[in-house]
């Protein structure tokens, strides 16, 4: 575990710090581009809000100078009023007591005029004529249906106001501009709040005497909806506050006219403290704060209209005068901080947590991969180096060769054997060199059967045969072969035991029972070896001579069958005395009338029974010189066994040993007492014993001989081996079964060098089948040899399927199998090519001939002079996708689905680059909107995209599909005409604006309709550039617009 947390943290750790910087690095330079859009939205927000504030301001002071001059006509004239209203001379601004009342026709008359204005103006809530001392005079208030009059007993002393003090210190044509404020009534706030801005001018005659004040109170309420219209599209909040911060347009109603209200807390300074002061420090800019962002401007309210002014006193009045501060506004847009983030920061943040999340089972699970494989690693290297061990200190020599007879392992104790090193003989055929030339033809033939199916003659058996040294001395061997089949290919391995010794030992016992004969027929009375039951065994010539035989007529038959009736019992008698005495037995006999001398011997075996006697007549010297080469020819048979590693047994009809040679002690560490009367079955390990028991049945039920059977055995002390067990049932004279005589030899050594081999070769499989990725092996040839269950899942065939087909036919595509073909026989000759050592992308069939894409990797090995490549492949098809699915978000625009400015542009210069190749045509439309603002000021920028959008569908209908169009932003598009000279060009620019001039775009606001105008340019000239076009397509548009709109224009 420890080993896997730590393999984790390595893949894990690297890879999740580059994904976390990445995504930070991400969203703060996109939070930046998105803060740097905010900062330029509100700007131009502002100026047009100031721009609405000054046009209000202006035209209604200009509506207040109107009515002045009216008033001042009416009340000098009330018969005459008319359109020509005189302008006052100059006079003393002090005003003067008139000479006279007002009259009260020019009072009705004045009233009916401000009653007929305030139908026309309705944001005025009301019109007033105040006269020289404040006292209203006439008052016509705006009700809901109509404006009214006030009555007479309603009118209400002013003279106190500010604003009407402020009047009649301005001269004629004035127009005095009152703070913000909520309206009053009779001295008291009006409920509900009305907010009032009052627009006072002072009423002067022609001969320049002050009769009164006109005020206009203006509906506050008006402006403020106009000024939120303005900023209706914006994700933010438009402001306004006096120079010392009420709140006249605030965040919430609740903090709105501070001052009147009685409420002090309800300041800029108090909700957004860091942002007032950049506002008291600035006047006009830009704060970004921990409360948002602030763009403001500080307006001065002067006899006109508005100015940007700077903090301070220098703000003007009446007369463009030093005025207070509360004069000055400050308007301001306010978007919190939460809408300056992204709206997908959260999701992508999100996003990336949920993917460093998904990495944590992939990274575990390839660091446990890893753990594993380098453990699997670690015990193949252990298996393969155990492997080596044994093989290297083997005493046979362990010889692999593959299936064209080249050598692939060649041991230490082969070297001893044969004479050559594993560096003189590694990829050399081995038939030539080691096998005798008469037998050479024999062993080729064989081979090629081997090649085929890992099978032959000599697979699977021990033989005898001899070989070619290095010296070309000949060497006896002992030959055991075993096949094995390795990717593909099937590979002999070869068990090699110097034969000389025993050879030597065999020699020497046939030469001694040659001997034996010698001696036997060497005496010139009669010598014979007998059975105990009769049967003669040997007879020299003189006994056969005796018997008037031949030694081959008498051996193997009864001695009583040549004897008379009394020497049959006597002879009985002795063979029972021998038997009994188990020693000499002398006496003499008459045969023909002749007596011989004689002694009978008896021939023991190794338990001590009796098996022969041998008997000699008149000679008893001859007849114990025979017994003693007899005994000596015994025990070299003995010491042969014990030299080649066996040990003799024999057992009864019971099958429990009756005889077991000595040897069997240096084998199983039993002695010869503890083996006789046991069971072989008792020697056998626990697992086996049932099985062999039962082949034993069958076994002693046939009585047919074996030869060379495996059995795992425990010595003594508990250590399993394996013995090869040979053996042939023997016979008592009548014929009956008496059991088996056998040798059991020691392979433990051969068998575990070859489970060592087979363990390491499942290894290696299981390596490869636990692999995530396909892994497939082929031949020289193209073949495949190895085809994991990865491939199996990767591209829908079975191993069986595949193993040794042409692996291009059934995964590459038609159309790059030449090239694969081509790069094979490259591949072929030298194991090298375009693939190999590389990582490529590119497309595989599936069994169901759908296509993937993929990642392939190759390497090469060379084995016993082949070559053989090995490739690694990946699904990619996720991947790829997510390829296609960036390239189009990074070449596409959102909204419309046309190319964006970017990729138009590189579409451009690369069309731009073919036509000053070919000296072909090439045309650039620039394309705007007419009008396009009114459609998002009138109906929202959500219903100004849904025009975009569909401008963008009639524009692809009716332009060719070589023709490339592209949004460069906002209203503006973009079009190139390939192949395209002047007047083609303008026939498809004119049936474009046609097109969309006829079109009838249903939007959530109803059915519009638009016109735009077109800029064309076609390439003229080698000099010019893909930016000269544009900039001549675009003079032309902007020609295009300033001559009328909806027309189409060349430049």
């Amino acid at each position: 575990m420890a080993r896997t947390i730590r393999e984790f943290l390595k893949l894990y750790g690297p890879l999740a710090l580059g994904i976390i910087l990445a995504a930070i690095w991400f969203l703060h330079s996109r939070n930046q581009d998105h803060l740097d859009l905010a900062r330029q939205r509100q700007q131009l927000a502002l100026d047009r809000e100031s721009v609405t504030l000054n046009r209000a301001v202006a035209s209604h002071a200009s509506d207040a100078r109107f009515l002045a001059r009216i008033a001042a006509r009416t009340l000098t004239d009330p018969q005459n009023v008319g359109p020509d209203i005189p302008t006052p001379r100059p006079a003393d601004t002090t005003p003067q007591e008139p000479t006279e009342s007002l009259p009260d026709p020019a009072l009705q008359t004045l009233e009916r005029i401000f009653v007929d204005f305030a139908r026309s103006r309705s944001h005025f809530l009301q019109i007033r004529f105040l006269d020289h001392s404040g006292m209203e005079r006439v008052r016509v208030d705006q009700l809901w249906s109509s404006p009214a009059p006030v009555p007479a007993h309603q009118l209400q002393d002013k003279k106190n106001r500010y604003y009407f003090k402020d009047a009649l210190e301005g001269g004629p044509d004035t127009v005095s501009i009152s703070r913000f404020d909520l309206n009053m009534e009779h001295g008291r706030i009006e409920t509900p709040h009305r907010p009032t801005l009052r627009f006072a001018s002072p009423v002067v005659d022609s001969a320049g005497t002050t009769l009164g004040v006109m005020v206009l109170n203006y509906d506050g309420q008006h402006l403020f909806d106009q000024i939120r219209n303005a900023a209706a599209a914006l994700e933010s909040l438009t402001l306004l506050c006096d120079g010392e911060g009420f709140w006249m347009l605030g965040p919430s109603t609740d903090e709105e006219w501070g001052r009147q209200l009685g409420r002090p807390e309800a300041t800029m300074a108090v909700r957004f403290p860091e942002a007032w002061q950049a506002v008291a420090a600035t006047g006009t800019g830009q704060a970004l704060t921990s409360e948002g962002l602030f763009t403001f401007a500080t307006l001065a309210v002067t006899t006109e209209t508005l100015a940007e002014d700077s903090p301070g006193p220098a703000t003007t009045g009446p007369n463009g005068q030093p005025a207070p501060d509360k004069a000055r506004w400050t308007i301001m847009i306010w978007t919190p901080p939460a809408t300056l983030l992204l709206g997908w920061s959260t999701p992508f943040t999100a996003l990336v947590v949920l993917f460093l999340l998904v990495l944590v089972p992939g990274c575990w699970f390839l660091a446990s991969y890893r753990v594993r494989q380098a453990e699997v690693e670690a015990r193949l290297r252990e298996s393969e180096e155990r492997t080596l061990a044994i093989s290297q200190s083997a005493q046979d020599g362990i010889v692999m060769i593959d299936d064209q007879d080249r050598v692939t392992y060649w041991n230490p104790a082969a070297e001893r054997l044969l004479g050559y090193t594993a560096q003189e003989i590694m990829g050399r055929r081995l038939h030539p060199l080691l096998v005798p030339e008469p037998q050479q033809d024999k062993a080729e033939s064989g081979l090629a059967g081997f090649a085929a199916s890992g099978r032959g003659a000599v697979v699977g058996q021990v033989i005898e045969l001899e070989a070619v040294r290095k010296d070309s001395s000949i060497v006896p061997v002992e030959l055991a072969v075993s096949s094995v089949k390795l990717k593909g290919r099937w590979y002999a391995v070869g068990t090699l035991r110097d034969m000389t010794r025993r050879k030597r030992y065999e020699a020497a016992l046939r030469r001694s029972e040659q001997t034996s004969r010698t001696l036997l027929n060497a005496p010139e009375d009669l010598a014979m070896l007998i059975e105990p039951n009769g049967r003669i065994a040997a007879i020299n010539e003189t006994g056969a001579r005796i018997y008037e035989r031949t030694p081959e007529d008498m051996i193997g038959r009864s001695l009583f069958d040549f004897l008379s009736d009394k020497r049959r019992e006597a002879l009985r008698t002795i063979l029972s005395q021998v038997m009994e005495q188990a020693g000499p037995v002398r006496f003499e006999g008459e045969h023909d009338g002749r007596r011989f001398h004689a002694s009978a011997y008896p021939v023991t075996g190794p338990d001590g029974a009796v098996e022969q006697m041998a008997v000699f007549a008149r000679d008893v010297t001859e007849q114990r010189k025979a017994q003693a080469a007899l005994k000596r020819s015994e025990q070299r048979f003995r010491d042969v066994s014990a030299a080649v590693g066996e040990y003799i047994w024999e057992t009864d009809g019971r099958d429990t040993f009756t005889f077991v040679t000595e040897d069997v002690f240096s084998i199983l560490g039993y002695t010869q007492e503890e083996m006789l009367g046991q069971t072989p079955a008792l020697f056998v390990a626990r697992e086996h014993t049932e099985d062999f028991l039962r082949w034993r049945a069958d076994l002693y039920r046939l009585q047919s001989p074996f030869s060379k059977v495996e059995l795992r055995c425990l010595t003594r002390d508990g250590r399993a081996i394996w013995l090869q067990s040979s053996g042939v049932p023997h016979f008592d004279d009548e014929g009956g079964f008496r059991g088996y005589r056998g040798a059991d030899m020691d392979i433990t050594d051969r068998k575990d060098a070859e489970n060592a081999i087979k363990a390491s070769e499942r290894k290696l499989r299981a390596l490869a089948e636990s692999a995530y990725d396909a892994i497939v092996m082929i031949d020289m040839h193209g073949n495949a040899s190895f085809w994991n269950r990865a491939a199996e899942r990767l591209f829908g065939y079975t191993e069986e399927e595949v193993m040794g087909r042409p692996i291009h036919e059934l995964i590459t595509p038609p159309e790059l199998r030449d090239e694969a073909m081509a790069g094979m026989r490259q591949f072929a000759g030298s194991g090298d090519g375009d693939a190999v050592g590389a990582i490529q992308e590119t497309e595989a069939l599936r069994k169901d001939g759908t296509r993937v894409s993929v990642e392939r990797s190759v390497s090469s090995f060379q084995l016993g002079g082949r070559w053989y490549a090995v490739a690694t492949i990946r699904d990619i098809t996720e991947r790829k996708a997510t390829e296609a699915r960036l390239h189009e978000l990074a070449t596409t625009d959102s909204l419309t689905g046309l190319f964006n400015r970017r990729r138009f542009m590189e579409l451009a210069e690369r069309e731009f680059m073919r036509t000053k190749r070919y000296q072909g045509a090439l045309t650039m439309l620039m394309m705007d909107i007419d009008h396009f603002k009114r459609v998002n000021d009138t109906h929202g920028h959500g219903v100004g995209d849904e025009v975009l959008r569909e401008l963008a569908r009639i524009s692809r209908t009716a332009l060719r599909e070589l023709d490339i169009l592209g949004r460069l932003g906002g209203e503006e598009f973009g079009v190139l005409l390939p192949e395209t000279d002047a007047g083609p060009a303008m026939e498809v620019a004119q049936r474009l604006r046609r097109a969309i001039e006829k079109a009838s775009m249903a939007t959530d606001a109803g059915t519009l309709r638009i016109t735009v105008s077109i800029g064309a340019a076609t390439s003229n000239n080698d000099a010019e550039t893909v930016e000269t076009l544009l900039k001549r397509a675009d003079v032309a548009l902007y020609e295009a617009k300033q001559s009328g709109r909806n027309k189409v224009v060349a430049g």
